[in-house]
């Protein structure tokens, strides 16, 4: 754990090895209240804050208190203690509760909709940052068991057409983004507005890339998180078309992406699943990218 930060012994550990700079997450009790205590340790390797892998985002939006502008999306209550070998965020324990689709497409609309200057250390480029990394791992071809043959062959020209995909989704309106808006990250809802953790990929994405991350997870009709995330987002005036190219070219260069690099780490979809849940996006990528 280093020389000298420790855990208390009464901490109950509910997550650990969770990317490079976390060390590990408990739940704690303190000042007669439960909190999530996560431990984030400097990544020498990767110092440039607009980079996903930079580790003092998180501390530095608790110290920022630029969180209080938010609006749709918010973050628990949150301290940081840091000290010579890392940092320690405190935030407040929040027992999940199961939150509507339409509510959640909703409220990340309305948090994209949110007007902020970046602070120096927002994450840009995310997508394209990740997909230089499957890139190492280029396959001569997909090999998925148990996908038809036609979407294998769509995954594959989507991979290799990426990079003009990529130039696409620059084009996009950008908008401010969490980067991780998958369902266990988000907690809560109170009316409109969701609780979400996990706030590592903070920064500014291709309009609805957050609405692609959480559409991947959820069972949901398409047309009404579409039209849920628009109603959210109204003060952009965002034209319902080039959303969803947006969201389908995100959607679809995540899936193979992933598919690229299973067997580099921990994955929580199979390449099947990545692929069968991308299906319709793959051929709308291809579509829009023309």
């Amino acid at each position: 754990m280093g020389r000298g930060w420790a855990p208390d012994a009464t901490w109950e550990m509910i997550g650990a090895d969770e990317g490079a700079a976390t060390l590990g997450v408990w739940r704690a009790r303190r000042h007669d209240r439960d909190w999530v205590v996560k431990r984030l340790q400097p990544d020498p390797e990767h110092r440039d804050p607009s980079s996903f892998r930079w580790w003092r985002r998180e501390v530095a939006l608790v110290e920022s208190g630029i969180g209080t502008e938010f609006t749709g999306l918010v973050a628990p209550d949150s301290f940081v203690e840091e000290d010579e070998e890392g940092a320690t965020i405190w935030a407040e324990y929040i027992r999940p509760t199961p939150i509507p689709p339409a509510i959640t497409a909703r409220a990340l609309g309305t948090f994209a909709a949110v007007d902020l200057e970046d602070p120096g250390w927002f994450v840009r480029g995310r997508l394209r940052d990740r997909v230089r990394m499957a890139a190492r791992h280029d396959p001569v071809r997909l090999q998925v068991d148990g996908v038809p043959a036609r979407v294998v062959a769509d995954a594959e020209e989507v991979w290799r057409l990426r990079e003009s995909i990529l130039d696409r989704l620059d084009a996009m309106p950008h908008v401010l983004s969490h980067g991780d808006a998958i369902p266990r990250n988000l907690l809560r809802h109170d009316g409109p507005t969701v609780t979400a953790i996990d706030w590592d990929q903070l920064g500014c994405a291709p309009v609805g890339a957050d609405l692609a991350s959480f559409a991947a997870w959820v069972d949901a009709d398409e047309d009404l998180l579409l039209a849920s995330y628009l109603d959210g987002a109204g003060s952009l005036d965002l034209d319902a078309g080039v959303l969803r190219d947006s969201i389908a070219l995100t959607s679809a260069l995540i899936a193979v992406s992933r598919v690229i690099r299973a067997g580099k780490g921990a994955q929580m979809l199979s390449p099947r699943e990545r692929l069968l849940g991308a299906e319709r996006h793959l051929g709308r990528a291809l579509a829009a990218r023309r």
